[in-house]
């Protein structure tokens, strides 16, 4: 359906599901969009880490929370938390959504920066290659503006 990109703030999304990178081991990293989701959603990040101590949870795997409005979405697209985001586990994690999205059940998505600032670029394009055809409504946010409701068009 359509693919856009904004700049704003994800956590003010529209969407039914926000999707933000994370690791394997469950340690959240200390950037702004993190924190903020952090202190807005305690129980999923808890729960999120819970998982990874048991080893539950794989690098290139997408974990739900659906306890949120929006839905979050966890992309574990890092070994840990300090390795880089691996270009491998986003081309599986976007290969499986495009193919499951309906039935998950899942009917607009917001994909908050899933690297750094250096590696987003390439990170985006992968994303963006792998959904571009899809029917999925879907915003990608390049820029995180705290407090800034982005023009979605949903």
């Amino acid at each position: 359906m359509s693919l856009i990109t904004v700049s704003g703030d994800p956590l003010l999304t529209r969407a039914q599901c926000l999707m933000i990178g994370h690791n394997a081991k469950g340690r959240t990293e200390l950037g702004t969009l993190e924190t903020q989701l952090l202190n807005r959603y305690p129980a999923a990040f808890a729960s999120y880490t819970r998982l990874c101590k048991q080893q539950r949870l794989q690098s290139g795997a997408l974990w739900t929370w659906r306890d949120s409005q929006p839905t979050l979405l966890f992309a574990i697209v890092r070994a840990s938390s300090v390795g880089a985001t691996r270009i491998r586990y986003v081309q599986s994690i976007v290969m499986k959504l495009a193919r499951d999205y309906r039935m998950e059940g899942i009917k607009s998505l917001a994909i908050a920066p899933l690297g750094n600032a250096m590696e987003w670029p390439e990170v985006k394009s992968v994303v963006t290659y792998w959904l571009r055809e899809s029917k999925l409504p879907i915003i990608i946010y390049e820029t995180y503006l705290p407090g800034v409701q982005a023009e979605e068009n949903i």
